[in-house]
């Protein structure tokens, strides 16, 4: 079937510019120049949040300490397979960049934390950053300069890839292969070669070396295959049959070759960045079944949302935003009418993604976030459609075309710019418990003895975030109240919760009122509580009704010495807010500060020890 004979395949697309050189002052260059620099300034604002210490469990637990460790161990076995190593890489690659010698790592990580946990975060900014620029590839290589504008402007400015690209995490990162995959997959559609098949499946490999479940794109890359063998590329007359490998086979042959090359390509590229993941198999799959095995347990204490697929819906209001979701809904009708080719290798791979993230038994809005460059071209597409549809009914032509364009591109970005700006502002200042970390430096003598809620990372007991042994207090201010066993033993004939371990997950399942006259016979008299703690209660009060009257017996029995609100000031909205992702990436609008409420309670009759 040839292209003229397929016109259900005629739909939104620029007239063909003559070819000409490359020029600096080219305006579409400038543009994609003005959108990347957007980009990087959003998620550079605001990265030193929470230095010396690192808050983000996850952020602390996964990336940066093991790129230390491979400085320090002398090898680049991660011995861990939770997440891909692809990110550990990256960031080690730029801490001996940054520090020059293994020794200068390490010396810096014991010295100057911050210092470590900034370089990581800055490299994966700029990592994330790229997804921009190859968005923009990629979205022009589909429909044309302007779709892929508009698709580069909207992953620029959608609050969640600007936000995770904060830390030193593998979500943002894992976007730019994910959006040089798509470049691939564009050249395969157009126009076949095996030079494409060969792009698309390294950045498939290096995607999923950055975060598993970038493995959805093997189905629009399979799909594009498929067309490629039935129908033949898009733009047949675009490169000569059998040219070596920069040509193409047509057929069927041609599209198993291509496969053939793609596969392998992903291959390298998947071992290039997590090469123990074939190294040491069983680590491999041990880890992966137990990630797999959380991904599917059951609703954490404090998520209010039970269904995963109405949950992701709402958190891509936030997180992607409401103007590209409707662009995205229009594209996608546009290209099942007019551009079906197109359509069957959008649409499907984003769609079952979602399906199959939104049946687990979690959910976190960045699980999803893996989609939003496949959505942002077809957000383009539609936005580029309707710019051409208002332009006909308007009779728009030269500077007034060219305005309404600019309208639709502010309009689609207008939310992202203000809640990132917003974000930003908020990660620059002072978080709740690093407050509270320098009023107790002031008013709680050093080595007295305090009980914290999980709520901090051992480096904020420690001045200047300095990292520590595991299983030592070595170096801690203040020691931290850790029940023993016998106290265990002891407490669990009052309340069966309490023999539980009290780690973030479960420690409100282990409070109850009897645990304040235990504290004031330890001589506990300062108890730090949290609303990442005390909201997860409060938001399901069925599940935990002893925390609940153990907070408010603390309200009757303690004075609160401090508060702080990270909604202004320590009378300033909810005490017990909690949300599973807007208590940790701040995207109400009410936040003025990051962080959870923080208490610090001086209790009554209690004599210190």
């Amino acid at each position: 079937m040839s292209d003229t004979a397929d016109t259900t395949d005629a739909g939104p697309s620029e007239p063909k510019a003559p070819a000409r050189t490359l020029r600096l002052r080219d305006p579409w260059l400038l543009a994609v120049g003005g959108v990347v620099l957007l980009a990087l300034v959003l998620r550079l604002w605001g990265i030193r949040y929470g230095l010396p210490v690192a808050y983000n469990l996850d952020e602390r637990s996964h990336f940066v300490p093991r790129a230390v460790e491979f400085f320090k161990a002398g090898s680049i076995n991660p011995h861990y397979q939770l997440n891909p190593s692809g990110l550990i890489e990256w960031i080690a690659i730029a801490l001996a960049v940054v520090h020059r010698s293994s020794s200068g790592v390490v010396h810096t990580w014991q010295t100057d934390p911050g210092s470590i946990w900034f370089t990581a975060r800055v490299a994966s900014a700029l990592l994330a950053t790229a997804s921009v620029g190859l968005l923009y590839l990629a979205g022009a290589r589909f429909f044309g300069r302007g779709a892929g504008l508009l698709a580069a402007a909207i992953l620029a400015t959608a609050f969640l890839p600007v936000h995770y690209a904060h830390l030193a995490l593998n979500d943002a990162p894992s976007l730019a292969p994910t959006a040089l995959c798509l470049v691939g997959i564009a050249g395969v559609l157009k126009n076949g070669r095996r030079r494409e098949y060969a792009l698309a499946g390294l950045a498939v490999g290096i995607a999923v070396g950055l975060k598993y479940n970038a493995a959805f794109l093997l189905l629009p890359l399979g799909t594009v295959a498929l067309i490629a063998a039935t129908r033949g590329p898009l733009d047949e007359d675009a490169v000569p049959r059998g040219t070596g490998f920069a040509g193409r086979i047509p057929g069927w042959r041609g599209a198993l070759i291509g496969l053939l090359v793609a596969g392998g390509a992903a291959i390298v590229g998947f071992f290039l960045l997590d090469p123990y993941a074939l190294l040491d198999p069983h680590r491999f799959r041990v880890d992966l079944q137990h990630l797999s095995d959380y991904t599917k347990g059951g609703l954490l204490l404090g998520e209010t949302q039970t269904s995963g697929h109405r949950y992701y819906l709402s958190s891509m209001v936030w997180g992607f935003g409401v103007v590209p979701l409707i662009l995205t809904a229009v594209g996608g009708v546009v290209l099942l009418v007019r551009q079906r080719w197109h359509a069957l290798v959008l649409i499907p791979a984003p769609v079952i993604f979602f399906l199959f993230v939104g049946s687990q038994g979690r959910y976190f809005a960045r699980y999803v976030m893996p989609i939003y460059p496949v959505m942002a071209i077809v957000a383009g597409a539609g936005g580029l459609w309707l710019i051409l549809w208002l332009s006909r009914r308007l009779k728009l032509q030269g500077k007034g075309a060219t305005a309404l364009a600019v309208a639709v591109g502010v309009l689609a970005c207008a939310q992202g710019v203000v809640w990132a700006v917003h974000n930003d502002r908020v990660l620059s200042r002072t978080d709740t418990r690093s407050l509270t970390r320098n009023w107790m430096v002031a008013n709680i003598p050093a080595g007295q003895q305090i009980l914290v809620e999980p709520l901090v990372p051992k480096e904020w007991y420690r001045d200047g975030g300095l990292p520590g042994a595991v299983g030592t207090q070595a170096g801690y201010r203040w020691p931290r109240f850790v029940r023993n066993r016998a106290d265990i033993r002891a407490l669990t004939r009052q309340y069966r919760g309490a023999r539980r371990n009290a780690d973030f997950a479960n420690y409100e399942y282990t409070l109850f009122p009897g645990l304040i006259d235990f504290y004031r016979r330890k001589g506990v008299c300062w108890v730090v509580s949290g609303s990442m703690q005390s909201g997860r209660a409060f938001n399901n009060p069925r599940r935990v009704p002893r925390a609940i009257a153990y907070y408010r017996a603390m309200e009757r029995e303690a004075t609160v010495a401090f508060a702080v609100s990270p909604f202004g000031g320590p009378k300033t909205g909810p005490t017990h807010y909690f949300q599973y992702d807007k208590a940790f990436d701040y995207a109400p609008l009410r936040f003025v500060r990051p962080g959870p409420y923080m208490k610090v309670y001086r209790l009554k009759n209690c004599t210190p020890r």
